[in-house]
């Protein structure tokens, strides 16, 4: 008989946007939940839609931001994962220095969170996971998918936390036509690519993202 995962019964803790919340049929239905429910864990998903990991003044009823509500999630986690920048880039934040604080630009807000979430979870192994290649035009700034996600990468570094570039390693692209018919849920019903998992993509990356976590 095989040994346990070593994530069964743990609790798992996720903060981040609509690629964890699940956009439409996918709301409640993402990789999290089914890895919770396949290793009996105990989920708290604080993935919200629209959310950025910074301040920002163009949404407000997308805040308060991740580098703020990440405070008032549950304690007494095994692994807290998270995932921002796509709603960053989105609403124009600036990336600003890499050892900055000021939570208005995409850094600053990064350090602001880890050093929130590795004080509220010191035992806690966490993940931080970037942006997919999703929507690669420049936004207001100038800055591309890819800038935030290189950003969150050197900020993680900055506190030796691990990052896992979806951008680069996912395996799936949303500028792939070869996997937009499947893995994008707007194609998948028959609509315009919206850019958000389906639930077969989900169930693909499941795999992925377990071995990941296992592996902290």
């Amino acid at each position: 008989m095989a040994d346990a995962s070593i994530l069964h019964g743990k609790t798992l803790v996720a903060l981040g946007d609509s690629l964890f919340h699940g956009n439409k049929d996918c709301r409640g239905k993402t990789w999290l939940e089914l890895l919770a429910a396949k290793q009996d864990m105990t989920l708290y998903n604080y993935g919200q839609n629209g959310n950025t990991v910074a301040y920002q003044e163009l949404e407000a009823q997308k805040l308060p931001p991740m580098c703020v509500r990440y405070a008032d999630m549950a304690d007494g986690a095994d692994y807290v994962v998270v995932i921002g920048g796509a709603n960053d880039k989105r609403l124009n934040v600036p990336l600003g220095d890499d050892d900055s604080t000021d939570i208005s630009t995409f850094c600053g807000a990064l350090n602001t969170l880890i050093s929130g979430l590795t004080a509220k979870y010191p035992r806690a192994k966490i993940l931080f996971m970037t942006n997919y290649n999703r929507w690669p035009s420049k936004n207001k700034p100038g800055l591309s998918d890819i800038d935030y996600v290189l950003a969150m990468e050197r900020v993680c570094k900055r506190f030796a936390l691990p990052c896992f570039n979806n951008y680069y390693n996912s395996g799936i692209s949303f500028q792939n036509p070869a996997q937009l018919a499947w893995i994008d849920e707007g194609v998948v019903h028959g609509e315009q690519p919206n850019h958000h998992f389906s639930a077969e993509a989900y169930a693909w990356l499941l795999p992925k993202y377990e071995a990941l976590l296992a592996a902290l």
